[in-house]
């Protein structure tokens, strides 16, 4: 009776850890959602703010294009009446000398302000550098050391994210900073890499035991790249990563280039 007793305890006390446990991974597995979730919001903000300057600086472009437009209309005005200048001096005779040196002279004053007139005008170029994209299905038993190609864009500002080859390359030199979202589905795990031309440059891994949870695997890394760097997520090369799916993201946020 007694040893029946002790295990009837034993077993109580173990279920009562189990779900102690299941409640503290469910704890922790919705901290990390609203992790992700403010995050996800901060670079919703980051884009906004990107997408606003690229439109000033849209806007100063088409203005100067606008004040070259007058300014070679004004040339042009220049240049014809030189030309009838010049015309009335070749056709004056010797005796009239006089005449024909106003004419040069209010010709060399039309040359001056011709010359005087012509100002280069600097057009910015974009340096703002951005892009968001996300699997559109999910990626089962993707192996060791295969690329994630997030096919769907949203944003790619400059360019840089290729959705075929999931490769970004890097348009100028500068600091990037660099975010992907998985999530992994029950009774699986991953190990994933963010590369920079063959060097590893972060990384994070996720495990799920159970039938009935879902994990979000989130990295976040800076670094200095340089134009025609290559930048991408691949799965680990000695680890057999398991199914994932979106939504998830990989974006360069900003572009510190100087």
């Amino acid at each position: 009776m007694s040893d029946r007793l002790c295990r009837l305890i034993i077993m109580c006390m173990s279920v009562h850890l189990c779900f102690a446990t299941l409640e503290e991974l469910e704890t922790r597995m919705e901290s990390k959602f609203h992790h992700l979730e403010r995050l996800v919001e901060k670079q919703n903000e980051r884009i906004q703010r990107q997408e606003e300057e690229i439109l000033q600086l849209k806007n100063d472009i088409a203005n100067n294009q606008k004040s070259d437009l007058q300014k070679e209309r004004e040339i042009t005005i220049l240049k014809e009446l030189i030309s009838k200048l010049s015309s009335q001096c070749a056709g004056r005779n010797i005796g009239n000398n006089y005449a024909a040196g106003n004419n040069i002279a209010e010709t060399e004053k039309y040359r001056r302000l011709l010359v005087g007139s012509i100002v280069p005008t600097e057009v910015p170029e974009p340096r703002t550098t951005a892009f968001y994209a996300y699997m559109s299905k999910t990626d089962a038993s993707p192996g060791k050391g295969h690329t994630l190609k997030f096919d769907v864009i949203k944003t790619n500002i400059n360019g840089g994210y290729n959705p075929f080859s999931g490769i970004f390359t890097v348009p100028v030199d500068g600091v990037y900073v660099f975010t992907f979202s998985l999530r992994l589905y029950s009774g699986v795990y991953g190990a994933y890499e963010i590369i920079k031309n063959a060097e590893v440059e972060g990384a994070a891994i996720g495990i799920i035991e159970g039938t009935s949870t879902q994990l979000q695997v989130t990295e976040t890394i800076v670094f200095s790249a340089n134009k025609g760097d290559i930048v991408y997520v691949r799965t680990h090369q000695h680890s057999c990563t398991q199914e994932v799916f979106g939504p998830m993201n990989m974006a360069d946020l900003c572009s510190l280039d100087g």
